[in-house]
C-alpha cells in the first residue's frame, strides 16, 4: 500500500492533492478486500501522517478534515520537488531497511541518499544481521566498530557522524566510544583529593618535575602539587577529557594552569576554563607573578596571534598584576614560560 501512496502523490500532475483522490486511487489498483487486508483507511491514514512528518506533504489546513476516524485533512501540499526524487525501487529499498533507522531525512534529501546509499545498505545490514547483534552486546572502540561494520577504521570519525545523525543513531546505540586522546603526567602524590598543574610546554615541564622532586611537600609558590601534565600546548584542550581514566575515582580538587604569558597562552587557558569549568581550573597566578618579576624587558611578539578575551584570565589577579599583564600584551609583547628559573632553594 505504501509503496500505491508514494507513487500516485509521485505521478500527480499538480502541487495540491485531495485526500480522496489518493485513498480511490489505492483502492482501485489494490481492490477493496487487499486493502482491507492490509490495513485499510488507518494504515492509509497513518502513511499519509507518517509522509507529513517526513516532509512530503504539508496539510492544507483550510480545507477543513474528512470526518473519518482517525481524520486526514481533504488536501495536502506536496512539497518533494519531482525532479529530484527515489526510483521506486530506491523507496522500496529505503522502506525495508533496519526497522529503528530514521529514513525521514532520506525521504526527503534523495540525492544524499543516493550518495549515502553503500553506507546506509551496510549498517542496515550489519543490525539485522544475529551474528552482529550478538557482537553489539560487547563495548569497543569506535574505530573498531566502524571497521566491523564499514569495513573502514576511520569512516565513523569523518563522515559517518554526520550519516548516523540523518538516521538517528549514536555510537552509543552502537556500542562503541570514541577513545580519548592522551595527555603525558606523572603523578608525585597518590591522593583521594588531587591539585594539578598543568604546564603548557614541554622545556618547563621538566623543570618543574626536576624542582618538585626534591621538595618533600611538592609545593610550588604555595600551591601543593600532587599531579604535573604536560599540556602540550593546545592539544590539552581537548586530551584534559582524558583525566577521566587517570584520576579514576579520585577527587579533583583544583586544576591549575601554567603556560606563556601571550594571547595564545591565554586562549589556551580560557578554552580549558570554558569547557571544564572555571571554578575548576584557574591560572597559577604566583608563577605568572613569577613571569613578570623575571622579565624586566619582555620582547616582542615574533608570531601574528589573535587578540582574545583578557578578563577571564586577569580576574584572578590583583590589580597591579592586571595592569602589567595587559600593559605587555597591549604593547605587542610576551613572556615565555622558560623565564622562570625553577632552582634549588639555598
Amino acid at each position: 500500500m505504501e509503496k500505491l501512496i508514494y507513487q500516485t502523490i509521485e505521478n500527480h500532475a499538480k502541487k495540491v492533492i485531495e485526500t480522496s483522490d489518493i485513498l480511490l486511487g489505492v483502492e482501485k489498483q489494490l481492490g477493496v478486500d487487499s486493502f482491507e487486508l492490509k490495513g485499510g483507511y488507518r494504515s492509509f491514514a497513518s502513511f499519509i501522517n507518517s509522509l507529513c512528518e517526513k516532509g512530503f506533504l504539508s496539510p492544507v489546513k483550510a480545507s477543513g478534515i474528512n470526518g473519518r476516524n482517525p481524520p486526514l485533512y481533504n488536501k495536502y501540499r506536496i512539497l518533494v520537488e519531482n525532479e529530484s526524487k527515489l526510483s521506486d525501487e530506491l523507496v522500496l529499498e529505503l522502506q525495508a531497511l533496519y526497522p529503528k533507522l530514521d529514513k525521514s531525512y532520506y525521504f526527503k534529501n534523495p540525492e544524499a541518499y543516493k550518495n549515502d546509499r553503500k553506507y546506509i545498505l551496510m549498517l542496515s545490514q550489519y543490525l539485522l544481521d544475529s551474528t552482529s547483534g550478538r557482537s553489539l552486546k560487547y563495548r569497543c572502540t569506535m574505530n573498531e566498530r566502524s571497521f566491523e561494520i564499514f569495513n573502514n577504521e576511520k569512516f565513523l570519525e569523518s563522515h559517518g557522524k554526520v550519516l548516523l545523525k540523518r538516521v538517528g543513531l549514536s555510537l552509543e546505540d552502537l556500542n562503541c566510544y570514541k577513545t580519548l586522546e592522551a595527555f603525558f603526567y606523572i603523578l608525585l602524590e597518590p591522593k583521594d583529593r588531587l591539585n594539578i598543574l598543568i604546564i603548557e610546554n614541554k622545556d618547563t615541564f621538566y623543570s618543574v618535575v626536576k624542582f618538585l622532586e626534591r621538595k618533600p611537600k611538592r609545593q610550588i609558590y604555595g600551591v601543593n602539587v600532587d599531579m604535573l601534565i604536560y599540556g602540550e600546548g593546545k592539544k590539552i584542550i581537548n586530551s584534559y577529557s582524558f583525566i577521566a581514566e587517570v584520576a579514576m575515582d579520585k577527587e579533583i580538587e583544583r586544576v591549575y594552569y601554567f603556560g606563556d604569558l601571550d594571547y595564545e597562552g591565554i586562549g589556551i587557558y580560557n578554552s580549558l576554563a570554558l569547557k571544564y569549568g572555571k571554578d575548576l581550573i584557574v591560572p597559577h597566578v604566583r608563577l605568572y607573578q613569577e613571569l613578570l618579576k623575571a622579565a624586566k624587558k619582555p620582547p616582542k611578539l615574533r608570531t601574528n596571534q589573535s587578540e582574545v578575551p583578557l578578563e577571564p584570565f586577569l580576574e584572578h589577579f590583583d590589580e597591579e598584576s592586571r595592569r602589567e599583564i595587559a600593559a605587555v600584551l597591549y604593547d605587542g609583547k610576551y613572556i615565555p614560560q622558560e623565564a622562570v628559573k625553577f632552582v634549588p632553594e639555598k
